[in-house]
């Protein structure tokens, strides 16, 4: 399953979000996969997606979701362009759901694990509201003004909410049940969630289930950096939003953050960002947003 991984590192985010120009960017994409879900939105042209052993001819106005894992290429007719929306969203990170069903990533695993309907036609598109919430979602990602993470995940359930509806309205059935997968992949939601802990990575390796060298292996390879590197790039991206939209002192960022002190929290900050908390938040603060 390693062959084809394309790593991907939301760090402190679960989600990316953006536009892609075939005229602009690298294109076509060539086979892989990725532990994030992905949903893709055609503006422009007609892209051909190659879903695991399934082709698919999405127009424009037309969706098609790409679940976990799910190997896939994106290419066109020769000498045509395209232009997408596209966002993937760790669903691992998306925990809030009804006490009465499972995880997001579950029903969504059930969904491909059943061959629910993962093209949705432009005039589903329409009626879901599908189209103005994923281009809210880029523009709030481009904007990054104050709280625009929570308003991007708020807009991802809606999408994920209206996705599993439209299925049910094509007999699906939820499941009562959660899928297991690699405790590797769902690791990032524990350390989100517990960033102002004292995270060590042997006690992560063993919430996994796993040795301390195996689990610092498997997270290399899936996420392209140390687990120790990764908590420090979400402490500091923590340490960055309180920086913009916060007055707090850097004393209470550091513990917000989970750093032993500020002079820590200041010398990986200054480390990874080439500048000091205090340069930082001068030269951003105030910035249009």
């Amino acid at each position: 399953m390693k062959k084809d991984f394309e790593p991907t590192n939301p760090l402190s985010m679960p989600f990316e979000c953006f536009d892609y120009d075939s005229r602009r960017d690298t294109f076509p994409v060539r086979s892989h996969w990725h532990y994030f879900a992905e949903m893709i939105l055609v503006r422009e042209g007609t892209l051909l997606v190659g879903r695991e052993s399934e082709n698919y001819t999405v127009r424009p106005g037309e969706l098609i979701v790409i679940g976990p894992q799910i190997r896939h290429a994106l290419s066109a007719r020769e000498g045509d362009f395209v232009a997408y929306d596209v966002i993937k969203l760790d669903l691992d990170q998306l925990d809030e759901t009804p006490a009465y069903a499972p995880n997001i990533k579950s029903i969504f695993m059930e969904a491909e694990q059943t061959h629910q309907e993962m093209c949705v036609s432009a005039a589903g598109v329409e009626e879901m509201n599908l189209s103005v919430m994923i281009r809210d979602c880029i523009r709030e990602t481009r904007s990054k003004a104050y709280a625009y993470d929570v308003a991007i995940k708020s807009k991802m359930y809606l999408i994920c909410v209206e996705l599993v509806r439209f299925w049910m309205k094509k007999g699906f059935n939820v499941p009562c049940h959660v899928h297991q997968s690699d405790p590797v992949f769902s690791i990032t939601g524990y350390i989100n969630r517990h960033i102002r802990d004292s995270l060590k990575v042997e006690d992560l390796a063993k919430l996994c289930g796993l040795s301390y060298p195996w689990f610092a292996k498997k997270f290399r390879e899936i996420y392209g950096i140390s687990c120790k590197e990764y908590i420090e790039h979400v402490r500091i991206a923590k340490v960055e939003q309180y920086l913009l939209f916060t007055d707090s002192d850097l004393t209470y960022i550091s513990q917000e953050t989970g750093y032993a002190d500020c002079s820590h929290m200041i010398k990986d900050f200054k480390r990874l960002k080439n500048t000091t908390p205090g340069q930082y938040r001068l030269q951003n603060k105030n910035l249009p947003g």
